[in-house]
């Protein structure tokens, strides 16, 4: 019964920049220094989050868990075309309330705001196991600016006869 109680005793809200700090810190203890040195860090760096993508689990006064939403856009060379999308990551909960379904209420939270946007598709990389109840599936032509197992680069379209080839580039790399 405590345990259903703790499950329900959160609220799911977008991020506010008064949260960065605790965002940054909640961040930091679950995924430690090495997160830096990954590809998916390289779309980060000098961007900003989507504000109105970009969601947190709330108990109270503290952040118990975040998603962040990128902006970047997949380089269609041939076509010589950029499609913007929005990079999931990074998702983290707190350890104490893993397993209670905040994960999963963020991620919805944030594919479905996105689509309500306009974007046509989300990309990450991640556990195939984690994210294909969610509707994402192996990322086909779709290349990230640095090395990342093809087995975890993930997208989820909006529609099903959409797809996109390739190379990702962050928002502020963007070559018009």
């Amino acid at each position: 019964m405590a345990l259903d109680a703790l499950a329900l005793d959160f609220t799911i809200c977008l991020e506010t920049p008064d949260l960065e700090h605790r965002i940054l810190e909640l961040t930091d203890h679950a995924f430690g220094p090495g997160r830096f040195v990954k590809t998916a860090e390289r779309l980060r760096e000098n961007s900003h989050v989507i504000p109105d993508l970009s969601f947190v689990a709330m108990r109270g006064e503290t952040v118990i868990g975040s998603v962040r939403m990128w902006p970047i856009f997949v380089h269609n060379f041939n076509a010589n075309t950029y499609e913007p999308l929005a990079f999931l990551g990074p998702i983290v909960v707190d350890d104490a309330h893993r397993g209670l379904g905040i994960g999963k209420a963020l991620i919805s939270a944030c594919v479905e705001a996105a689509f309500g946007k306009g974007l046509r598709a989300v990309l990450l990389v991640g556990s195939q196991s984690y994210f294909k109840p969610f509707g994402f599936d192996k990322a086909q032509n779709i290349t990230l600016p640095g090395p990342v197992d093809p087995n975890r680069l993930l997208i989820r379209y909006s529609q099903p006869d959409i797809a996109f080839a390739g190379k990702v580039c962050p928002e502020n790399a963007q070559v018009i």
